[in-house]
This record gives structure tokens, C-alpha cells and sequence, in this order.
């Protein structure tokens, strides 16, 4: 990847926006990232397909590096909103926030900026539900982290737990998502301050009446609609629980990211989760392996299914596939190991069972694996998506209430 190196001096009461791929340190003056005072020659990443404000008040001299894609651009006073200044220093030392709001509207900014502004009254455990574009934790899962200091990315908390719910979406299954968050709240019990963002599935009623019980289920005691107009029933939820609601605009400065991109976010984050895996083979019968969603099906039978599927959807590897062995063909079912209380102690690929009678599991999980719980989503071995198998039952689940 080419790259290009500039020293850009930011004017006082301006704000740089780095674009990336890239990377930016300060090397003179002071400057904040949503909240965050970078060290003097700390350098902060810049992902690709995100952006991030460096604001000066009395002016700075910032070395910026940028990948092919990234760029960099000076505009004029912070694109911090008012309203986010606002909010921060409403809502005192105790608290839960669930932020609400559309696909690239600023929901994470926004929980970025609450969190360093907040952190200093004591840790903040954040809460990410968003399945598909989670900061903390893998894609098709749910989870918890904790921090006490200031950072530029909440990507940068280490989770502590991780809830296995097997989808990008909650679309797929509205059901499961919502018994998932239901575990992921049990995690936060007696936490008085708590941020929590969701995913950006928002614009049908189907969809409103899942934040409402998301709501319902995470009982906030504040809730932040991101440039939502109407409400509906989950004012009603909102009420219900004694949260209070809040209004604001989307800030004038998003970047937005169309599928393919967001579809390459979450092969970067499988990348990250599944960095160091290995192929380890073991015998079957030593491993409880079981489907996540249909969880009475026995495993040879959703494989079998799962392959076909793949085969009539005419998945470019899948005639490489023998028998219930998908490693020769590089492909694997996204898993979640040793699953206990509903957290995950990691990640794999189960590549199938082969004709020795030997599952095989690419994983970077250390210890021992006693259980295995299978997926829906197909990744190649170099972690991008391949296929998502939703069960024919789905439909049928996503109607039945909660």
C-alpha cells in the first residue's frame, strides 16, 4: 500500500479530519479527538473507512500518514456538536445511556465522546449491540467492556465478555437477537454507569418495535435518538422504564459507507478476532458440538444442510467440499468456543468432520476446547464472508414474540 507523509498545521479553533486508512501524531500544540488529548507524538490509527476530528483550540502542527484512500481535511471550528456538550455534562455521575439511531448517523462518535468525557468520575462499562458493526467485539456478537481511561476509539477496550448470537443483522432473527441481549443485560446487573449503542436497523415499524424491547430489556435511564423524527411505540418503552428521552441531529460531518464497505469492516474485525488461528484436529466425540440457533439439530444433520445450501446457492468453493469436510476447501462456519453462561471464551472456523471421524476447528482459543457452538455465517479461510445460511424455521421465529 502506497503512503504519503505531510506536516499539516491546524489554525486555531480549527479541526483536522483524518479520513482513512491512515495514522496522525501531534508534534506541537494540543488537540482532541472526540474528548481524548492524544500524548505529544502518540500515534493514533485511523481505520479504514472511518474518520476522526483532531480539534485544536489555540492551534497545532500534526504529522499525518496516509494510506491509499485515507486523506485529510482542515475545516473550521469543532464538529462537535452543542448538543453533545450538552448532554455530557447533563447527565451526572450515575447513569445508562442507549443510543438510537440510523446506519451512519454518529451513534459510536457520539458514545466516544460521552465515554472521555465521562471516564474521569470512575470506570464506564460500554455495551455493544450492534451485531454487524460492533467497536468491541467480533461481528455476530454482542458485547461487554469496561474503561477507566480516555481513548480515540473505544476498538481499543478489550471485551470481557463476548454473547455468541450468530448473524450481521438482527433482521435474520429477531428472537435470538433480543435473547441475546437479554444475556448481555444479566452482565450489567447493579452497573450504575453504563453506555450502550445499538445496531442501525431502525427505518420500519418490525424495527421500532425491537428497540422497544431492547429498551425494555437494558432499562435505560437515558435514551438518545439520533436524528429520528418519529418515535412510536418506543417512546411508549421508554416511558415504561423512567428513561428519559433525548433529541439531537445528526452532526453535520458523517462519513457514510455503503454495504461493500461495511461488509469489509467486519472481514477486518474477523481478521482481528481471529488473528494466529490454527487448524486443530480432534475427535469428534471428545467435543459437544451443537448448532447455536437450532440447538436440538444434530451437528452431521446441519452440516449436511448447510453444504447443500451452499451447493444449490452455487458458493464458488463449495464443490471442493468431501463428505462434511470443508477444510480442503477452505471454508468454515463461524463458531464460538466453549460457550458458558452464554459468553464465549473465543472465536473458530468449523471446517466440518472428516471421513476419521475428526472435527476440524481453525482457532486461535489457547486451551482446551470442550464445546462448540456452530453458527450460520460461511467465511473462507482468510476470514472474508462467503455465504449466510438462515435456517427455513426463521421466518416463523421472527413473528413469534419474545
Amino acid at each position: 500500500m502506497s503512503a504519503e507523509t505531510s506536516l499539516i498545521r491546524v489554525s486555531p479553533r480549527s479541526t483536522l479530519i483524518v479520513k482513512g486508512p491512515a495514522s496522525a501524531r501531534v508534534l506541537e500544540g494540543v488537540v482532541e479527538v472526540y474528548g481524548y488529548s492524544p500524548g505529544q507524538k502518540e500515534r493514533i490509527v485511523v481505520k479504514p473507512w472511518r474518520s476522526l476530528p483532531f480539534y485544536s483550540e489555540a492551534g497545532a502542527v500534526v504529522e499525518v500518514l496516509l494510506g491509499e484512500g485515507g486523506a485529510a481535511e482542515a475545516v473550521e471550528g469543532s464538529t462537535i456538536p452543542q448538543e453533545w456538550v450538552d448532554v455530557a455534562s447533563g447527565l451526572g455521575s450515575r447513569f445508562r445511556v442507549m443510543v438510537i439511531g440510523g446506519v451512519d448517523v454518529g451513534k459510536t462518535s457520539l458514545l466516544t465522546y460521552l465515554y472521555n468525557k465521562l471516564v474521569s468520575g470512575g470506570r464506564i462499562a460500554v455495551a455493544d449491540l450492534d451485531v454487524g458493526q460492533s467497536e468491541i467485539c467480533p461481528p455476530t456478537t454482542m458485547g461487554l467492556a469496561t474503561g477507566t481511561k480516555p481513548t480515540a476509539s473505544l476498538s481499543t477496550l478489550k471485551p470481557e465478555a463476548v454473547y455468541p448470537y450468530g448473524y450481521t443483522s438482527p433482521t435474520y432473527s429477531i428472537k435470538d437477537s433480543l435473547r441475546t441481549a437479554r444475556d448481555l443485560a444479566s452482565g450489567i446487573e447493579g452497573v450504575d454507569r453504563v453506555l450502550v449503542n445499538t445496531d442501525g436497523w431502525i427505518d420500519h415499524e418490525r424495527a421500532k418495535n425491537h428497540k422497544s424491547q431492547l429498551i425494555e430489556i437494558l432499562k435505560p435511564s437515558h435514551i438518545i435518538f439520533i436524528g429520528i423524527d418519529e418515535h412510536g411505540e418506543m417512546d411508549e418503552a421508554a416511558a415504561k422504564v423512567g428513561a428519559e428521552v433525548i433529541s439531537i441531529r445528526e452532526p453535520r460531518i458523517v462519513m457514510r459507507r455503503d454495504q461493500e464497505a461495511r461488509r469489509q469492516i467486519r472481514e477486518m474485525n474477523y481478521t482481528r478476532f481471529l488473528r494466529g488461528a490454527r487448524l486443530v484436529s480432534t475427535p469428534r466425540r471428545w467435543i459437544k458440538i451443537t448448532p447455536l440457533i437450532l440447538d436440538s439439530l444434530p451437528i452431521e444433520d446441519y452440516l449436511k444442510t448447510v453444504i447443500r445450501e451452499m451447493e444449490n446457492a452455487a458458493v464458488e468453493r463449495a464443490p471442493l467440499i468431501e463428505g462434511l469436510d470443508m477444510s480442503e476447501a477452505e471454508l468454515g462456519i463461524l463458531s464460538y468456543v466453549n460457550v458458558q453462561g452464554r459468553r464465549a471464551q473465543g472465536l473458530a472456523l468449523f471446517m466440518g468432520i472428516d471421513d476419521k471421524g475428526l472435527a476440524r476447528i481453525y482457532t486461535p482459543h489457547q486451551g482446551p476446547i470442550q464445546e462448540l457452538k456452530v453458527g450460520s455465517l460461511i467465511l473462507s479461510a482468510s476470514f472474508k464472508e462467503v455465504y449466510t445460511y438462515q435456517p427455513p424455521l426463521e421466518r416463523d421465529r421472527n413473528n413469534t414474540p419474545a
